[in-house]
This record gives C-alpha cells, sequence and structure tokens, in this order.
C-alpha cells in the first residue's frame, strides 16, 4: 500500500479542516449523526467536496475558527478590488455599501529536522485569512495556526519552525493598500463603554499610569469592576493595555476574549460558541468607539 504524499493538495485541505473543532465540522457539514471522530470525517469530507466548495464553507464559517484579530483605520479611499493581485487572495464579498470581506488563504510551511530520515521535512499548511473593510476600518483576522505535526507522520521531527507569523502575513496585505496609510486603531473608547454599561467586566488587567505600567489578575470567579470599584475608578481614566475581558450581558457573542485596546488587537483563543459571534462583538466595540 502506498504512502499518500503528506503535502498533497488533499493532506493539506484536512490539515486546513482541523482548524475547526469536531463539533463544528460535524454542524457545518450536516454530519451530525455520524459517530466518526476527526480523521474519519476529514476523510469523508474531503472525498465528497472539491477545492472551491471547500473554500466557501470554511470562510462562510470563518467565526467559528480561532483568530487574532487586527484592527486599523485608513484615511482615503480604498476600492473593493484592492486585494484581488494578492498571491493568496481567493475572494471577496460586498455585504453592504459599506461593508465588504476579503479571504485569503495563506501558504505556511513548517520545516523540521526528521530524526529517523536525517532529512529536513517540510509540511505544507493553508491559514485562512478574513478581512472586514467597514466604513473606515479593517478588521484583519487570522487563523491561530494549531497544527500538531505528530498527527501528520510517526517520524520524530525536532525543532520544526514555522515561515510566516501573523507579523509577517499582515506585511503582505498592508502594502495592498497604497497610497492609503493603516493606523492601529485605538480600541479604548468602545471597551471602556461596554465595560461601564456592564456589558463586560475584565478577569485580568494591564493599564498604563503615569511613570508605570501596572498588572491585576483576580482570584478565579472574581472580576476587577465588581470586586475592585475603587481599582476600576482609577484604571478606567488610563490607557487599557492587555486584558481579559468576561461577557456579562449577551448570550450570542462569546464567554471570554483578550484585548490590547490600545494596539487594536482582539484574541479569541478558545473556539467561538455561536456563529458570527466574534464579528458581532468587534461592531459592538466598533459602533461605541
Amino acid at each position: 500500500m502506498s504512502t499518500p504524499n503528506i503535502n498533497s493538495n488533499i493532506e493539506v485541505y484536512k490539515r486546513l479542516l482541523k482548524a475547526f473543532s469536531v463539533e463544528s465540522l460535524k454542524t457545518i457539514f450536516n454530519l451530525s449523526d455520524s459517530k466518526e471522530r476527526q480523521a474519519g470525517l476529514l476523510i469523508n469530507i474531503t472525498n465528497t467536496h472539491n477545492v472551491a466548495t471547500l473554500n466557501k464553507i470554511i470562510f462562510d464559517n470563518f467565526s467559528l475558527l480561532k483568530q487574532y484579530v487586527y484592527v486599523y483605520e485608513f484615511k482615503g479611499v480604498l476600492t473593493d478590488t484592492w486585494l484581488d493581485k494578492h498571491p493568496a487572495f481567493i475572494n471577496s464579498q460586498k455585504i453592504t455599501n459599506s461593508h465588504s470581506i476579503f479571504n485569503l488563504l495563506v501558504p505556511i510551511v513548517y520545516e523540521g529536522y526528521n530524526k529517523a530520515k536525517g532529512t529536513i521535512d517540510k509540511f505544507n499548511f493553508l491559514v485562512p485569512v478574513q478581512i472586514h473593510k467597514r466604513k473606515t476600518v479593517l478588521t484583519i483576522h487570522i487563523n491561530i495556526l494549531e497544527r500538531d505535526i505528530s498527527t501528520i507522520t510517526t517520524d520524530k521531527i525536532i525543532g520544526a519552525t514555522r515561515d510566516l507569523n501573523d507579523e509577517a502575513i499582515l506585511k503582505t496585505i498592508v502594502p495592498f493598500a497604497n497610497p492609503i496609510n493603516l493606523f492601529k486603531y485605538d480600541l479604548n473608547k468602545g471597551i471602556k463603554y461596554l465595560w461601564d454599561i456592564d456589558e463586560i467586566d475584565a478577569l485580568k488587567v494591564k493599564f498604563k499610569k503615569n511613570d508605570s505600567t501596572s498588572h491585576e489578575v483576580m482570584d478565579a470567579g472574581k472580576l476587577i469592576k465588581k470586586q475592585m470599584p475603587v481599582l476600576y475608578a482609577e484604571l478606567i481614566k488610563t490607557p487599557i493595555r492587555h486584558t481579559i475581558f468576561r461577557i456579562l450581558q449577551r448570550q450570542n457573542l462569546v464567554n471570554h476574549f483578550a484585548i490590547d485596546p490600545s494596539l487594536g488587537i482582539i484574541n479569541f483563543s478558545v473556539y467561538p460558541p455561536f456563529f458570527n459571534g466574534t464579528n458581532d462583538l468587534i461592531d459592538l466595540i466598533l459602533v461605541n468607539n
């Protein structure tokens, strides 16, 4: 029996689909009654769907992926064809006159030393990237690449490293916006508004004082504004840095999220429980920013 090519198109797409939880895969592909484990599900899906269909399904359900979101403001006019010539461009969609979506599949290569064979082996991955243009704001959503090479080969791979990280991916995107200038979008106003009206409260906060940066981490189950109102009153007047929030009011967003409002970076490092919950939360921050 021949050994499958570990970097064949079908194997790369199996790895891409692993970006979703098993529960999400079953729901997305209408396999809820299947008793198959993840490996069986992936074989079923890739054997019954072509690449174009898989791409559409993946990006239609992007909100169910773990992701980092980088928020930028731009000045000037950014046309709906601005990313068409990006080498990883897949497609775009105009939602409304002020909202367009752009989808990229960025190839990533992991390279490591194969101890058994004495060779340098390469493993190809595809990282989905989805960009929303809303009026003068860009949100660049990059799927968190958490793929385990030990599930690809039984050989021991030592010192595996990837050729592109998020920063490098962003650098491939930003030049396509020229001559428009992109600026990191400060989200302090929107986050502070939601905190003020008790939509959210923090489990951990980092904030800037006049001459220092301060951290506060709550014990399990406790929240900063609720348990430490004096501290909250102090820090809400300052720029907020990396902070972990719990959603208090709305039940259809996410349970927790991490954010650095001053840098315009949002981190959804666990599988979002609700379809479009990440996008709805970002919209909620932006509309109040």
